[in-house]
């Protein structure tokens, strides 16, 4: 699943920058935060990528969870389903596990993890640092590109006292013998430096609040350090920012974590979940393939809990 030019190489994803020709540049002000470009970038706001409808299936109505953000008559047929407002182009910015290590294997210890995150508090810090247009968020799709928000409707929230049962469920009645954990994350640039430390820093001292857990935070401000953590030893957890150059769930979901992304650094595996996006990517209803995402989610951030979204923001690119 190729999506770089030639002008785009793996050290520039992984170092988190915005380096797509043509659609991103890199963000002024508080908004130079590192962010992984999601694609080659060749599709502009007047872009259309035309799936084929090799599914012509159709999907039983069903309620939706979350709140309407854009009626379906907003959004086009195809892909992408939305024009990209270059004033305020959106990016989610989550925590990523490493499936590989333990403990993050357990499904219950990721939910525990997930649980014991303020959100609201998180989203509060950023904006303290300046970053434009944040919102709290539990699941990976933005709001504004999804067309419904699903903060609290889906995904795991804030919940302390659940978070201390998805640990026992998981084994560990007794936190004495947890595995070593580091959460890593880049020093943020000079509009805001050490914006990222901090608010991993807050989210430590919640889970040592909440599930008696100590994680090291290691903070990296060598972009090349960086790059080494993910081609040779990813962490157990680290932080990840992916900002929209075409605005659609595919962008997000499909580009992240299918089983092939090469931008799936936690190995995150699921059949159902690439089912899901692969026939949301063929169809052309708005609806059904709102309602498919709407599933994906709900594998990706509350079942299997593959990551810990944080919060939306949004940065101007030319």
């Amino acid at each position: 699943m190729k999506k770089f030019n030639g002008l785009l190489s793996r050290q520039a994803v992984v170092l988190l920058v915005i380096v797509c020709s043509g659609a991103c540049s890199p963000l002024p002000e508080a908004t130079t935060a590192p962010v992984i470009p999601s694609s080659t970038a060749t599709l502009t706001s007047t872009s259309t990528i035309t799936p084929s409808p090799t599914n012509t299936n159709t999907l039983e109505p069903t309620p939706l969870p979350g709140v309407l953000v854009y009626p379906l008559s907003s959004f086009d047929y195809g892909v992408p389903w939305l024009p990209l407002d270059r004033s305020k182009a959106l990016m989610s910015s989550f925590y990523g596990f490493n499936f590989e290590k333990l403990p993050f294997g357990n499904v219950y210890v990721r939910q525990a993890f997930a649980a014991a995150i303020d959100r609201e508090q998180i989203a509060a810090e950023a904006t303290g640092f300046h970053f434009r247009n944040v919102t709290p968020a539990t699941t990976l799709t933005p709001s504004d590109v999804l067309g419904r928000d699903l903060y609290g409707a889906v995904g795991i929230p804030f919940n302390p006292t659940r978070a201390k049962e998805y640990l026992v469920e998981a084994g560990f009645s007794s936190v004495v013998d947890f595995p070593p954990v580091t959460l890593a994350v880049y020093m943020r640039g000079e509009a805001a430096p050490g914006a990222y430390y901090h608010m991993a820093e807050s989210v430590a001292e919640m889970w040592e609040t909440h599930l008696g857990v100590t994680v090291e935070v290691k903070v990296l401000s060598k972009p090349q350090d960086y790059i080494a953590l993910f081609e040779q030893d990813p962490p157990e957890i680290f932080q990840l920012i992916w900002g929209a150059d075409y605005c659609d769930p595919d962008n997000f979901l499909n580009t992240l974590f299918h089983s092939t992304s090469e931008f799936n650094y936690g190995h995150f595996s699921s059949a159902d979940f690439d089912r899901i996006v692969e026939d949301a990517g063929g169809r052309l209803d708005p609806a059904a393939r709102q309602q498919l995402y709407i599933q994906a989610e709900q594998i990706l951030t509350e079942q299997l809990t593959g990551i810990i979204p944080l919060y939306y923001s949004s940065y101007y690119t030319p």
